[in-house]
């Protein structure tokens, strides 16, 4: 269920005001022009799945995941992704009934993002300004919004002499509530300075070598985040074993190594903090932030992530089953910080991301782990479940999210694989919802949604379902 609050209250105000004085450019870098508003218009919606822009992440350009914002696509509007799959796009039109929607792809050899692409692209940009004139305007909705995409619909709105809307926070503001130091500083000034693990900041690689040294003589595990990045990607888990011995030069040149190994590039600030213990769950909270004159964020889920390996790697999710005190309360502190970042001008889906975990005195705790201000691999098929089943009761969930390397299978074999297993709109109560292809230069990327009434019922379909994929 849905879980609104009230506004907030003189701390709160105060607060948003500091941070506003600070950082002008989170309220003021949304001017891009008179025809460019933030918001959702009346025309049509140009979907953009690309998240490359994400650092470490450059390596999602060899998958297909941008797909995925097109099962969010209504009647009428477009999709904008970086490489074709015909096969896929017949599925999204023959199963889930997605038949009026208009595809555009970009370039497959060219890095850039795409929305960057669109905008440069003489062809692309006469195609898109055409949709949009034939409505009237357009909204952009990205998965992630950056300048690139504001520059779209501002390039879009001069050439078009049309009002585009952009679907999302200002760049600056993305950028801020993306970042674990940003977000984790903001966090513990609303609820406290035990609403997040400890941690601080690092400048520089000596200063890092340092607090990992000085982290590790007083818990078991430390970790070194690259900040901007999202969920797993660029976090660096460390025993105390790993650490003790090393002088600090030698520590040094170790996490030098091992951050470029993920693809960092020496960009500071770095985040090196505990790395919690006796954790119990893994939870997110799903949030809308409206335009703040169309009232407060909106909780609409908390969902128990299911993760794997030792750097808590994002594998799936389903609903939480927390005892609802625990819920309410997550929900409660959740809300308060989106009401933060609405008074600042965020606009909106995001979530954000804790653990559970069992204090000395045997209470259970909540850490604010990172913003995701973004759509997300969590957001997308519960945003999709509800379009699915409406103004029906809300069906039971399982999302599975993997990467199985060293095998490659194409969309086709896939779905045929899924068989009778396969959801289909208007027809069916349950199945499973097949949210990007499967190819990908890495191996088989397997991103599902399992819906039925129960639980139970939902888990073993997506059981079912991954065994006939992966024999």
């Amino acid at each position: 269920m849905a879980v609104t609050f009230l506004p907030m209250d003189c701390w709160d105000q105060r607060l948003v005001a500091e941070l506003l004085e600070s950082e002008p450019a989170l309220l003021s870098s949304l001017d891009f022009g008179p025809r460019v508003e933030q918001g959702i218009g009346d025309g049509p919606s140009l979907l953009i799945g690309d998240q490359s822009e994400i650092p470490l992440l450059a390596s999602t350009q060899g998958s297909r995941l941008d797909y995925r914002m097109a099962l969010l696509a209504k009647p009428g509007d477009s999709v904008l992704v970086r490489r074709q799959v015909p096969d896929f796009e017949a599925y999204l039109a023959n199963s889930l009934g997605l038949e009026n929607v208009e595809y555009f792809h970009g370039h497959s050899d060219d890095a850039r993002p795409v929305t960057q692409q669109a905008s440069t692209t003489a062809k692309m940009l006469e195609m898109l300004a055409d949709t949009a004139l034939r409505s009237g305007g357009m909204t952009l909705k990205p998965y992630l919004t950056t300048g690139h995409c504001w520059r779209l619909a501002q390039t879009l709105s001069e050439a078009t002499k049309c009002c585009i809307h952009v679907c999302g926070p200002s760049p600056r503001l993305a950028q801020r509530v993306n970042d674990k130091l940003w977000f984790g500083q903001v966090a513990r000034r609303i609820l406290g300075n035990r609403a997040t693990p400890p941690s601080r900041a690092a400048y520089g690689p000596a200063a890092a070598a340092g607090l990992v040294s000085r982290i590790s003589k007083a818990g078991n595990q430390v970790v070194v985040k690259v900040p901007d990045s999202a969920g797993s990607a660029g976090n660096l888990r460390l025993e105390r074993a790993m650490v003790q011995g090393k002088s600090l030069d030698e520590l040094r040149k170790f996490l030098l190594h091992r951050l470029h190994a993920f693809g960092w590039q020496d960009k500071y600030p770095i985040l090196v903090g505990v790395w919690d213990e006796n954790v119990t769950c893994s939870p997110s909270a799903q949030i809308w932030v409206p335009l703040v004159q169309d009232g407060p964020p909106i909780v609409e889920g908390i969902f128990e992530q299911r993760v794997r390996d030792s750097m808590a790697a994002f594998v799936g999710a389903a609903r939480s089953t927390l005892p609802q005190a625990l819920q309410s309360r997550l929900s409660a502190e959740a809300s308060r910080i989106a009401s933060i970042f609405q008074r600042l001008g965020y606009f909106g889906r995001c979530s954000f991301d804790a653990v559970i975990f069992r204090a000395a005195d045997g209470a259970d705790e909540i850490h604010w782990i990172e913003c995701n201000g973004r759509w997300g691999g969590v957001s997308i098929p519960m945003t999709v479940a509800g379009a699915l089943y409406a103004n029906q009761p809300a069906p039971a969930i399982s999302i599975v999210q993997e990467l199985r390397r060293g095998s490659q299978m194409q969309t086709k074999e896939f779905l045929r694989r899924l068989g009778d297993l396969l959801f289909r709109a208007g027809r069916d109560t349950e199945g499973i919802v097949v949210m990007s292809p499967p190819e990908d230069e890495n191996g088989v990327r397997i991103n599902l949604l399992s819906l039925s009434q129960t639980q139970g019922s939902c888990d073993e379909i997506l059981k079912e379902a991954m065994q006939r994929v992966l024999n």
